[in-house]
């Protein structure tokens, strides 16, 4: 097993775990996995760059221990080789519930009533009605279709925008590059979970900015790579955007000297939008039997596609 954050992943605690779930599993953790041609299954959260598989002639799977694999350099991973990811109903129910939650602290003005609160103020401010707000959630698999769900139950004018045609009762769809300005156009609140891919790198910028509805508010829980951190520095300081709340970006930690920590208009979370601990490792135990006894992978990724 390789971690490049212990903070997140702690490999100890994950080797342990799995042992009393998969007792015949040898669990090898890295740097010290003796002859790497022993090596059936790897799991991995950061730092798999080009080369790291060489020598691994057993390799059958490799489980990527997060939402997304844009920690595995695709164009040097072998075909040969599964390339699974976590994927559990919890995990997604977690994000899920981390994009409403950051959208209604908004739409109910949290923030300003935590404020009056501490000057003593009685002010009450009506909400903008549901009805009347615009949601688009970029990326419609498990996470951001179950959010657009929650926000069309609640009554929001709610759209996706995916890489292919969906199909959600209530829920517009745009998909491909194309449709993007679209997608963007009018929408009050801006949530992007969709996954790490060279199509996606970067497509929060300044164009895209520039598409939204002036005073547009931004949630990403995808990726910090999706936003050109710069260019949404502008867009807030020119009251294009209202504001973002971030639990990604481009450098994790988030360094000391970022200006995203005392802009005003942003809110931070230090990649907290999903714990999954428990409920990771069952799945990984799970992938792991399923791997050892030969049966199909759930979880699969499209090394193609990158998701």
């Amino acid at each position: 097993m390789v971690n490049e954050y212990p903070d997140y992943i702690d490999a100890n605690v994950w080797a342990a775990e799995l042992k009393k779930r998969v007792p015949q599993l040898d669990f090898r953790l890295w740097p010290g996995v003796g002859n790497k041609g022993d090596i059936d299954i790897v799991l991995i959260d950061k730092g798999a760059g080009a080369g790291f598989f060489d020598g691994m002639t057993g390799l059958r799977a490799v489980l990527y221990l997060g939402a997304g694999v844009d920690g595995i350099d695709l164009q040097s991973f072998p075909r040969s080789v599964a390339l699974i990811r976590l994927a559990t109903r919890e995990q997604a129910s977690e994000v899920a519930q981390y994009i409403v939650l950051r959208v209604l602290c908004q739409q109910r003005h949290v923030a300003e009533y935590m404020n009056q609160q501490a000057r003593k103020i009685w002010n009450p401010i009506a909400p903008r009605k549901v009805s009347e707000t615009k949601t688009v959630v970029l990326g419609a698999g498990r996470i951001g279709g179950w959010a657009a769900k929650l926000f069309a139950e609640l009554g929001y004018d709610t759209a996706v925008r995916s890489r292919h045609p969906k199909t959600l009762p209530g829920i517009q769809n745009y998909f491909g590059r194309a449709q993007l300005a679209d997608a963007l156009t009018g929408r009050d609140y801006v949530i992007c979970s969709l996954p790490l891919t060279d199509d996606t790198r970067g497509i929060l910028n300044s164009g895209a900015f520039g598409n939204m509805k002036r005073g547009a508010y931004l949630v990403n829980v995808a990726r910090g790579a999706h936003v050109n951190e710069a260019d949404l520095i502008r867009a807030l300081d020119e009251d294009q955007l209202s504001g973002a709340c971030l639990d990604v970006f481009q450098q994790e930690p988030l360094e000391a000297s970022s200006p995203l920590w005392n802009h005003p208009k942003v809110t931070i979370t230090p990649h907290v939008a999903s714990f999954w601990v428990d409920s990771g490792i069952d799945q990984a135990a799970d992938l792991c039997g399923q791997v050892a006894r030969g049966e199909p992978l759930s979880n699969r990724i499209d090394l193609e596609l990158g998701y």
